[in-house]
């Protein structure tokens, strides 16, 4: 953790000068004395757009630490249910074979880790010197209220990885990550588990009360809503069902769900009414082959697109009614050259994927969804469901799926039988979204691609995982926090 210290300031530095030519653009570029950031509120909101930017800002020098939106297809081809047709240009195969975050000298291991510490690192100097900035106190609560909701996300996303998955009313006492604050920014042993959903908990209630009234510009940032959102997110994790069911209710007011129309227009505009957060890459920010699009985009000219364009397990497919108008739309079973649209050049396998397109064959840009109001109505259905409130989850379940299937009727299942339906209903609604590994790993379920249509040659030999093996927590980076961090300990090898 110590690097994570003494980078503050070029970090901070580099996000604010690159987030746009209106901010900061008298300073110098060798160093920045934070205390000179922060004399304004309108400098603040350009260290708040540096964290929004950084979403997205490829890093590394390597096309796949493309931020949220390469982590989201990490998480996703460590499930079954999005796969790797065949290796093509070999990015994000030692992902789907569980090789990368099992190694603590991996490359990816160390860019999540790091990724996540830099929201955490700039959102705690937002936190620690917004309210000594010259500006009017709305501003001052707007942007604390963001950057607190960033830390908390960013604490979420890492506990969920490298810790063990919460237990209500268990033993959350085991390691789970650091917990960084702007008062305690010191290298430090790894916090527990319970320790820091404490944190997150405390940090979303903080910004949801700052955030109250606020109307946001565009849907890169933060505002009660999506706070709301990440609340039941986290609550969901951690198993308070009807708390969790609740809170996503409350945070899908004001939305509503997209139409048919726009099911099929590519995923790729967060001016879709149905989009609560999301990323806005423009021309002049592009990220080229290091993006979202640049993987999952169908129409993408890269050659990771056009030697392996994303396909759904054969399994989840099947289990889709004939009636839901995404079923061979979204995922092509019999695809052919005049059926598709695909790069020039580009390959086509069976049950192939539409689902997100990029603006152009020649351009990776789009808008990356990190938030839609359909997934509040499934953590709502199986909010309600898990807490004996089978009435409300049957009806956020149907208030959903009438939108995706016309013929659907509302379930009469019950239980655990109508859980099964909504946990269905998530995966296929959520495909390419970035939720499958957490939602395996907070649900204690094992991975199993038995039976589906992964290529051997590609998946290696990771076809089952059960509950509790120990590679469903990540090993922290080696050289750059375990060397360096004598108060840090490693997960079990």
């Amino acid at each position: 953790m110590k690097s994570i210290k003494y980078l503050t300031i070029c970090i901070i530095l580099s996000l604010i000068t690159s987030c746009s030519k209106d901010y900061l653009e008298t300073f110098p570029t060798d160093g920045l004395d934070v205390n000179l950031v922060f004399t304004s509120t309108e400098n603040a909101w350009g260290a708040l757009n540096g964290i929004h930017r950084h979403m997205y800002t490829n890093w590394g020098g390597d096309q796949w630490y493309g931020g949220q939106g390469s982590i989201m297809q990490c998480l996703d081809v460590m499930g079954e249910d999005v796969i790797l047709p065949n290796r093509a240009n070999g990015y994000f195969v030692r992902q789907l074979q569980w090789l990368d975050h099992t190694d603590p000298t991996g490359h990816y291991t160390k860019f999540v880790w790091y990724f996540y510490y830099k929201v955490i690192s700039n959102a705690n100097n937002i936190i620690g010197y917004i309210d000594d900035a010259e500006g009017t106190q709305k501003d001052k609560d707007i942007i604390k209220g963001q950057a607190l909701a960033y830390r908390a996300w960013a604490q979420w996303m890492l506990v969920q990885l490298y810790g063990k998955r919460y237990e209500n009313g268990g033993d959350n006492s085991s390691p789970g990550v650091p917990i960084m604050t702007f008062e305690s920014p010191e290298a430090k042993a790894r916090g527990t588990v319970e320790a820091v959903y404490e944190l997150i908990n405390s940090d979303l209630g903080e910004a949801i009360d700052y955030l109250q009234g606020y109307s946001r510009l565009n849907k890169s940032h933060l505002d009660q809503s999506v706070v709301k959102g990440l609340k039941a997110r986290v609550l969901l994790s951690q198993q308070k069902w009807e708390e969790a069911a609740d809170m996503a209710m409350d945070a899908a007011q004001g939305y509503s769900f997209m139409s048919t129309e726009d099911q099929f227009k590519g995923y790729n505009d967060y001016a879709n009414s149905e989009w609560m957060w999301g990323s806005k890459v423009s021309g002049d920010q592009t990220q080229t082959y290091g993006s979202f699009f640049g993987y999952m985009g169908a129409n993408y000219f890269s050659r990771g697109i056009k030697g392996a364009p994303r396909v759904i397990n054969i399994l989840l497919y099947n289990s889709i009614s004939n009636t839901d108008i995404r079923k061979g739309k979204f995922w092509i079973p019999n695809p052919t050259l005049g059926s598709v649209i695909i790069p020039e050049g580009g390959s086509i396998f069976p049950y192939m994927h539409q689902k997100f397109m990029s603006e152009a064959e020649s351009s990776s840009n789009g808008c990356i969804p990190y938030m839609r109001v359909a997934e509040m109505y499934l953590i709502a259905a199986e909010g309600y469901a898990r807490s004996n409130q089978a009435v409300k989850a049957r009806q956020a379940l149907y208030d959903l799926m009438i939108t995706r299937d016309p013929a659907y009727t509302k379930s009469t299942n019950d239980g655990q039988n109508l859980v099964n339906e909504i946990l269905t209903a998530r995966r296929i609604e959520l495909w390419g979204e970035g939720f499958r590994f957490t939602d395996l790993k907070r649900l204690n379920e094992r991975l199993n691609r038995s039976g589906t249509n992964h290529d051997p040659s590609v998946t290696g030999s990771v076809v089952t995982v059960e509950p509790g093996d120990r590679r469903w927590q990540w090993m922290i980076p080696k050289t750059s926090e375990i060397d360096v961090n004598p108060e840090i300990e490693q997960n079990p090898a």
